[in-house]
């Protein structure tokens, strides 16, 4: 009998051991899977202080509803120059407090849900890619809460901007910036240094003008807007033809199924209205780069300085016009003259637009490893405030901006 019994713990002995062993190769597969950055958000790190190296980052409560603050859940730092960091939106993975930065959206912050334990190593980034005029801080709560910055703006730590672009030939990003001197190839720039691609972007592009036969196209959802954009665009129509689509036009839908851009916009209309809803510093959304990506000229209407955000000879600026009769006249004599009209595609010859998200999460793991001096932004409102909207004050006097609004402004 007690042989049996001997026998008995034997197996049990045995087969704990198994366990045990298989258990621990499980973990530790994992862990390498996190440390190779192979597995981004399904995996618990149970032993991430093993990586003294790896930053982490949470997501905290998400953004306008995705849990990821449109990030991914994907390998988001894979490709990154530095790419020694993990993000996660469940705060269950590792002590809040061991977290290297949390990231807080901040036209949703909330006071009364917030982590219960902070240290002063820890990075509270203040994220919006709104602009004040339109999410101002509702709670001075957070007046002296956040230690660093991840919005549009190009003095943030680290810049979220709505799209990049990028040099041809060295394939690095070169706006926005604040310094930023543009190379843009002459007219007549000797074509048989283009590639063959270049060529028959080319040729496509003289086509693409020709068939266009409609003046100006908007797709727009916010109507109301407090930057006078609808104002403006009303007088417009008054002396050039805006086909507006979308929730506030009449007659025009572009349903989400639909790529309007390509299909509808850049076949057939010259112009696109790159209105935004609010006039703030370095305030430029996808309105101009979703535009910039097709064959049309996009119109802005913004309070940045666009010389910072796209080439020049790119774009049009309402506020280099006296009046909207005036920027009418000069459109019309564009679509009147092709080879001047052609010219505002020059630019696509040296650089691309492409999506910021990518490189937005390559900075900030970089803004991490740097090992940046914490700050506080106190109070943030003084920070991320009205005043950085400077051309919103004027439309107290008036419907919306143009150049002579500026002139009287400066007098």
């Amino acid at each position: 009998m007690s042989w049996i019994c001997s026998r008995l713990s034997f197996i049990a002995l045995f087969f704990s051991i198994c366990g045990l062993y298989l258990l621990s190769f499980y973990f530790d597969l994992k862990i390498e899977n996190i440390l190779n950055f192979r597995v981004a958000y399904k995996v618990v790190p149970w032993r991430m202080s093993d990586n003294k190296t790896l930053k982490t980052i949470l997501f905290w409560e998400g953004m306008f509803g995705d849990k990821t603050f449109y990030f991914g859940e994907n390998d988001i730092f894979l490709n990154c120059p530095v790419n020694e960091c993990y993000a996660t939106y469940d705060s269950s993975y590792i002590n809040v407090e061991d977290f290297d930065a949390i990231l807080f959206h901040g036209a949703e912050l909330d006071s009364f849900n917030l982590p219960e334990k902070r240290t002063t190593k820890q990075y509270y980034f203040f994220v919006n890619l709104e602009s004040p005029v339109n999410r101002p801080i509702q709670d001075t709560f957070f007046e002296e809460y956040f230690n660093a910055t991840m919005t549009y703006r190009l003095d943030s730590d680290v810049v979220w901007p709505y799209g990049i672009v990028r040099d041809l030939e060295s394939d690095k990003i070169v706006a926005p910036s604040t310094d930023i001197v543009w190379d843009i190839p002459d007219e007549n720039e000797d074509n048989s240094k283009l590639s063959s691609t270049l060529h028959a972007k080319d040729s496509t592009l003289t086509n693409t003008i020709a068939d266009k036969s409609k003046e100006v196209a908007w797709l727009v959802s916010n109507c109301p807007a407090k930057s006078g954009r609808w104002e403006y665009v009303t007088e417009l129509s008054k002396y050039i033809g805006v086909d507006i689509y979308g929730s506030c036009g009449d007659r025009y839908a572009c349903p989400y199924s639909r790529d309007c851009f390509r299909e509808l916009f850049e076949p057939n209309y010259f112009f696109y209205l790159s209105f935004e809803n609010s006039l703030c510093q370095d305030y430029v959304t996808e309105k101009l780069y979703k535009a910039m990506r097709y064959d049309m000229i996009p119109i802005v209407y913004g309070g940045a300085n666009y010389s910072r955000f796209a080439p020049p000879i790119s774009y049009i600026d309402v506020l280099n016009y006296d009046s909207p009769q005036d920027l009418a006249k000069f459109l019309k004599k564009l679509i009147a003259n092709p080879r001047e009209y052609r010219k505002y595609f020059r630019w696509k010859k040296r650089y691309r637009v492409e999506h910021s998200i990518f490189s937005t999460a390559c900075n900030l793991c970089m803004f991490l490893h740097a090992r940046n001096e914490s700050k506080t932004y106190a109070p943030l409102s003084d920070w991320y405030s009205y005043e950085k909207c400077p051309l919103q004050t004027l439309l107290s006097a008036q419907r919306y901006v143009t150049k002579v609004a500026l002139k009287d402004d400066t007098n």
